[in-house]
């Protein structure tokens, strides 16, 4: 039998309260009483905070709290929603108002009074001293400063901290020395990669906090991870975990922004002080200050045999985590797995240094880490395959983990792998060997053709904890109710957890109701949305719980068609035996049965557990451009980005992760930067200055899925959340080097960089 909703293009349970403008935000939603809560931040980028006057803002008619450092507990926590694990790093450096400024931006006091127009005057009474403090800007700077040091406290691993360093992974595998020397070709490259915003339809940064009964604090958040935030808001408060309660709606996209807190402590203690409600939405230019993509600079030595086979491979890489810690560290330790688990070489060195800068804090950011490494990685490979006059394409799959080896960043048996598919498809479609052998243009716009390569994780086990939790419930009419605490980012996952649930159960689709407001209270344990994992790790959950929900149907519907609960089978609504299709009773009357037949009770089932595996997904993308060597600007032709997904659960939202994720590769290959001055400020916190794509800038995007069915995922269900943009800077870095020869080791790759490369070409010719 075929599936009756897996693979299916179900309409989005979400569609229409989306389309007809039910689905209510955070800023939508208003509470009786509320309060606009606002934060002071920093002009300075490096200052010690002398003293605060806040007397003529608390004087001021409609303000009921101000609040600062010296007001609010001084515990220190850290913003990144990590779960205890020897992975995460999670050194302890921020407080609800910082005691120091560390960046222009860093919030110093709060607000909270009757409406924005009071609030804001508020905020102008607010009467800072301020000293300022020599700035660190560079990464490399920071690596070596020992007299200005932007932390003086961190609490955490002691051995990871020295002067502005907070992270320092090494990692070994053989002996790299000993692969060099058995090395026909030696090549060695730095490369850089910029700080990028993860520019959410929403702003980050919108909480509503509550106190109610028993002096609990509600907090209804844009958040990726519900009960993390509720543990870390509950650490900066000094309260219970008990007393914190996370209600999560609809949000308008996360890309990793949203992945631990943002503002919520601060709502909260501004609501537990003035005891009303309080919001707290940081608008667009806010939301620049929060979190980004870590800014890179790798180098890279590689050794490798002339038939093109890796004989040892090291990185060093320094990241620029910015003001405060949050991700950087485990960020790194992770980018060092990317690094290691990409190509099979017996030889293999690394050397990760976080440091600290006085810029916005970095944290996740959709692909975490791996879009950094794939750039510098895939860019060397492609000269590698030149130099060894090596089809890239071959160079690719002579070299990759495939199934059954052991996945360096798992150190898991690599379950299904789908690349040598995704490669054949995309060659042809892209009409690659034509196009590579084609005569060179030799006009004023010129035209070349370049892949990219990844594999990427379906969660982060074992590096994290990976629960997730579920709650099926069979109602008397025979639909579903299926509870689950982070069910959808607009990612269409709430969708295909649904198909999950109905195709195990053996109902239809249209009969289960997802909840889209998770609640902390209600809903089971779960880490949140990362990593990829809502389908593989929380899909794994849904099918746990709908199993043991199925377990009792049967055993109900054996009663009432005296067989046994193995004869029967579930499917469209239906029970029935397997050895005769045709006796069958629908579901509604088994659960109706259950509900008011003798021993009433609703049939339900539980899961609260952690997926079986992790298993990788690849993908192989590739570009044509062209190349304006007058100008240097580079126009993305067209865009074939094959992926292994293993199996589709809900097509249309493969397909548009993939085209959504190529959006914000191309960015990052070419167009995005968040941007400074020598003092620290920013220069492009807004949608007019930092230069996202729009749809009339985008290239023809063919996704093309295979579905290499995974063995431990539901129904053969891997990732596809991260992967879309992983591999698509080094693409387009590779066509621009087919184009007119010029390999760009710095992101993004801007007209003036471009041309400026293609000035020295010219004059070293």
């Amino acid at each position: 039998m075929g599936y009756s909703t897996v693979g299916k293009e179900e309409v989005k349970v979400d569609a229409k309260a989306k389309v007809t403008g039910q689905a209510r935000y955070v800023d939508d939603m208003y509470v009786r009483n509320m309060l606009v809560g606002k934060v002071l931040r920093s002009p300075y980028a490096h200052a010690e905070i002398v003293n605060i006057d806040t007397s003529k803002a608390e004087a001021l008619d409609g303000v009921e709290a101000v609040l600062t450092y010296e007001d609010t507990p001084k515990i220190p926590f850290n913003f990144a929603g990590f779960p205890p694990s020897e992975a995460a790093i999670l050194i302890e450096d921020q407080y609800i108002f910082s005691d120091k400024a560390r960046f222009v931006g860093d919030p110093i006091a709060g607000v909270a009074a009757v409406d924005e127009e009071t609030a804001k005057k508020a905020l102008e009474l607010i009467e800072v001293e301020y000293k300022e403090l020599p700035i660190i800007l560079d990464s490399k700077e920071a690596l070596e400063e020992k007299e200005v040091l932007i932390h003086t406290d961190q609490k955490g691993p002691q051995e990871h901290i020295d002067g502005n360093i907070c992270g320092k992974i090494p990692a070994v595998i053989g002996d790299v020395e000993e692969g060099f020397e058995d090395a026909d070709y030696i090549f060695e490259d730095t490369y850089e990669t910029q700080k990028v915003f993860q520019a959410s339809m929403e702003p980050c940064g919108v909480a509503i906090a509550e106190v109610g009964l028993n002096d609990r604090i509600k907090i209804t958040t844009s958040t990726q991870m519900p009960h993390l935030v509720r543990k870390i808001t509950a650490q900066a408060l000094g309260m219970r975990i008990r007393d914190i309660q996370i209600i999560k709606p609809f949000i308008g996209g996360g890309f990793g922004s949203r992945l631990g807190i943002v503002n919520e402590p601060i709502a909260a203690i501004l609501a537990k002080v003035t005891r009303k409600p309080v919001k707290v939405a940081y608008d667009r230019e806010e939301s620049f200050f929060t979190e980004s993509r870590h800014p890179t600079t790798i180098t890279l030595k590689t050794g490798v045999k002339e038939d093109g086979t890796f004989t040892a491979r090291q990185m060093e890489v320094l990241v620029d985590t910015g003001a405060y810690v949050t991700h950087g560290p485990s960020l790194t330790a992770v980018l060092t797995g990317w690094f290691l688990a990409m190509y099979k070489t017996p030889n293999l060195k690394s050397e990760g240094r976080t440091v600290h800068t006085n810029t916005p804090p970095a944290g996740a950011f959709r692909g975490y880490g791996n879009p950094q490494v794939a750039f510098a990685v895939e860019s060397q490979v492609d000269k590698i395959a030149e130099e060894l006059e090596i089809d890239p394409t071959e160079m690719r799959l002579k070299n990759h983990p495939c199934k059954d080896d052991v996945w360096l960043w798992s150190k898991m048996p690599i379950e299904s792998c789908g690349l040598e598919e995704c490669m054949e498809k995309g060659m042809k479609a892209i009409n690659w060997e034509e196009k590579r052998n084609r005569e060179k243009d030799t006009g004023t716009k010129r035209r070349g053709v370049g892949l990219g390569y990844m594999m990427h994780v379906s969660g982060a086990v074992p590096e994290l904890h990976e629960n997730s939790s579920a709650n099926v419930k069979i109602n008397e009419d025979g639909s579903v109710n299926l509870t689950y605490a982070c069910s959808d980012l607009g990612t269409g996952s709430a969708t295909a957890l649904s198909q999950i649930c109905a195709e195990t159960l053996g109902v239809k689709f249209e009969d289960v109701v997802i909840t889209q407001d998770a609640d902390t209270d209600v809903a089971g344990f779960e880490i949140g949305s990362h990593a990829s994992r809502q389908i593989y790790a929380g899909g794994y959950a849904v099918e746990q719980a709908a199993l043991e929900a199925r377990e009792g149907l049967l055993k109900m519907a054996s009663k009432m068609m005296d067989c046994e609960p193995d004869e029967l089978e579930t499917k469209d609504g239906y029970v029935f035996k397997k050895e005769d299709p045709k006796e069958r009773t629908s579901i509604e009357d088994v659960s109706y049965e259950a509900h008011f037949g003798e021993h009433g009770h609703q049939i339900m089932g539980a899961a609260s557990t952690e997926p079986p595996g992790n298993p990788p997904v690849y993908a192989v993308q590739f570009v044509e451009v062209e190349v304006d060597i007058e100008t240097g600007k580079v126009d993305v032709i067209d865009f074939v980005a094959a992926h292994d997904a293993g199996t589709m659960i809900h097509p249309p939202s493969v397909e548009g992760q993939i085209e959504g994720a190529v959006q914000q590769g191309v960015g990052f290959a070419l167009t995005e930067q968040m941007q400074y001055n020598d003092k620290g400020e920013p220069l492009n916190a807004n949608f007019s200055d930092y230069k996202v794509l729009t749809s009339v800038d985008m290239p023809n995007i063919h996704p093309i899925v295979v579905e290499a069915a995974s063995e431990t995922g539901a129904f053969g269900a891997k990732s596809i959340g991260e992967s879309g943009l992983v591999p698509s800077a080094p693409a387009i870095a590779n066509a621009i080097y087919d184009a007119v020869g010029i390999r760009v080791k710095e992101l993004p790759i801007t007209p003036e960089r471009l041309l400026e490369a293609l000035k020295e070409k010219e004059e070293s010719n």
